[in-house]
């Protein structure tokens, strides 16, 4: 899956929050996880940091910019596709 752009904008708001490098890193580790096992959630970061591992799903999108929305609290990240 080619969600480099996604990674980048999801550590931002992680570290936007105040996020500790433990958090982060354990984060990393869902995202690589959701990256190899397609069952696994793509992590939504507002979640995790509120102790909570939901999905964030891809949105229809148009041109290059793709919306993905977590299932549990609905936040939306916007993030430019390649």
């Amino acid at each position: 899956m080619a969600l480099e752009g996604m990674h980048h904008v999801l550590l931002r708001f992680l570290r936007e929050k105040g996020a500790v490098q433990f958090v982060i890193d354990a984060w990393e580790s869902a995202w690589d996880q959701a990256q190899r096992f397609p069952d696994e959630p793509l992590p939504c970061p507002e979640c995790f940091l509120d102790g909570s591992l939901q999905r964030l799903e891809l949105l229809p999108s148009a041109g290059h910019l793709v919306v993905a929305r977590c299932e549990a609290c609905h936040i939306k990240f916007e993030f430019a596709w390649p």
